[in-house]
């Protein structure tokens, strides 16, 4: 096939296609299939994104193709590409799966995306190192991006954090810092080989985030609780309100909750409170706090999401799933945030 012929099918794969630690996709099966059905998924889902990143940045870059096609193997990235959209396939069968509450089939699909991703990752990564292009800026790049989606969780933690009454200009400081990051603007930045450009504004919005680091640890020194207690009330209030509603409507959670793991929401519950006091007792250690914060927000939002799906399905037979749908986890964790391209 042509290398014309290879950025057209790149492209379109692109189109199908849509950042995560390289981490992600190196997880063993043994290791995936003990995880919750959801949560298996969105790690296959962000694998794609690594994946998908990783191609567009190799066939956006006639210079790298070259180099390939000089070591015969063009061919050989020519396959990975379409074993990548074997994986898709798996993704996307996963997700329906999770749609119909197929959880054993959620995560035997998934875990199928997941070894695809992983080979693909590595081989196309091998190539890459064959062609001499391995300490190049295919994968500088990659990195990144993945700085950019770090930065954009971070502003997502920091906002749920944050006091009410917080002056106006830190709370600005965030907003400053999201309008810089934006993850479609940088990779398209990253393809033109704009690399300076990506790693400024990346460094700018390090620098506005890094001044409401030292707002909140200022806070943290002034007071022992600072804001975790407060912050703490609000999350638990939030997914009791979600428990309150779905037995209000008569909806059975009990499949949910055995799907991440917890025979019952009481016992999510507990689970929940035991780690709200492990974070009241990290007050005294700013980032400490800060790492509990952020496993206290990704459980309940990752516990919301799974309660919302349900009460739609439950409702939308009735043709009115709520006016709480789309709300995702409702800025509770310090986790959420749409951060994907």
């Amino acid at each position: 096939m042509k290398k014309r012929q290879l950025v057209a099918l790149a492209m379109l794969v692109s189109v199908i296609m849509t950042a995560a630690p390289a981490s992600a996709i190196l997880y063993g099966k043994a290791q995936v299939q003990e995880a919750p059905a959801e949560e298996l998924v969105e790690v296959a889902d962000k694998a794609e994104q690594q994946v998908k990143n990783l191609i567009d940045l190799v066939y956006a870059n006639e210079t790298a193709l070259q180099k390939i096609d000089a070591v015969g193997l063009l061919d050989e990235l020519e396959g990975n590409v379409t074993l990548y959209g074997e994986g898709v396939a798996n993704l996307t069968a996963a997700y329906d799966s999770l749609e119909t509450s197929d959880y054993d089939a959620a995560v035997d699909y998934a875990t199928e995306a997941l070894g695809v991703f992983r080979e693909v990752y590595s081989s196309i990564h091998v190539i890459l190192e064959a062609a001499g292009l391995q300490k190049g800026h295919l994968v500088d790049n990659q990195g990144l991006l993945d700085a950019v989606a770090r930065e954009l969780q971070r502003i997502d933690q920091l906002r749920d954090i944050l006091p009410e009454d917080a002056p106006d200009n830190i709370k600005q400081l965030l907003d400053d810092a999201e309008a810089l990051l934006d993850v479609d603007a940088a990779r398209a930045l990253l393809l033109e080989s704009k690399y300076a450009e990506v790693r400024a504004t990346l460094q700018e919005a390090k620098q506005l985030i890094s001044q409401v680091y030292h707002y909140l640890k200022e806070q943290a020194e002034e007071s022992n609780t600072w804001r975790v207690q407060g912050y703490c009330e609000r999350v638990q209030e939030r997914i009791r309100e979600r428990f309150r509603a779905g037995n209000q409507s008569g909806i059975n959670f009990t499949p949910v909750l055995e799907s991440l793991g917890y025979q019952s929401e009481n016992q999510f519950m507990e689970t929940l409170q035991n780690m709200i006091q492990t974070a009241q007792g990290s007050t005294g250690n700013f980032q400490n706090a800060l790492q509990d914060l952020e496993a206290i927000g990704n459980m309940v939002q990752q516990m919301d999401q799974a309660l919302n799906q349900e009460m739609q399905h439950h409702q939308g037979g009735n043709g009115s799933a709520g006016g709480d749908s789309g709300n995702g986890s409702g800025g509770m964790g310090p986790g959420s945030g749409g951060n994907g391209p």
